[in-house]
């Protein structure tokens, strides 16, 4: 199954193709085997794996225009990352769960109000965290226009 995840990553890395077909077959094992065997060493990982899995169909299909694919693999990425945080809560990949979820509203749907909850849920969670200071650099720059950046940008 793995094996199914790493050539369907692989081929978008070096392709920048998506075999959506071997994804999806992915995404459906590797949360099966999660909720059949939460227990397994193996679960998170390909449950997590899953959650990004989704997150490049989303995109993909949000290049292709195809809105109906982008919104059913957001809403999918969305719940395993979910899943994940309450099936895993002690893990590491759990934290960054919050960054995922905020990559999905902001870069995928284009909702940066719920991006900047992820952030700030994760700031207040973590803030000790390496992550942190990036993450408040993010929050100054949600739902800021292209050329508002630009401008910021010059200003430095």
């Amino acid at each position: 199954m793995m094996a199914a995840y790493h050539y369907s990553d692989s081929i978008y890395a070096v392709c920048g193709r998506i075999d959506t077909t071997a994804f999806n077959d992915f995404i459906v094992r590797a949360t099966a085997f999660a909720e059949e065997h939460p227990k397994d060493t193996l679960a998170p990982g390909m449950l997590y794996r899953a959650g990004v899995g989704s997150m490049i169909l989303a995109k993909s299909a949000d290049r292709d225009g195809n809105m109906a694919a982008r919104a059913r693999n957001a809403k999918r990425a969305l719940a395993i990352f979910n899943q994940f945080q309450e099936q895993y809560p002690d893990l590491d990949q759990a934290r960054l769960c919050y960054w995922q979820r905020a990559i999905v509203y902001d870069d995928i749907l284009g909702d940066w109000r719920s991006a900047e909850s992820e952030y700030r849920d994760f700031i207040t969670r973590y803030p000790d965290d390496s992550l942190t200071p990036q993450f408040r650099d993010y929050l100054e720059l949600l739902g800021k226009s292209e050329s508002e950046l630009s401008s910021m940008y010059d200003e430095q």
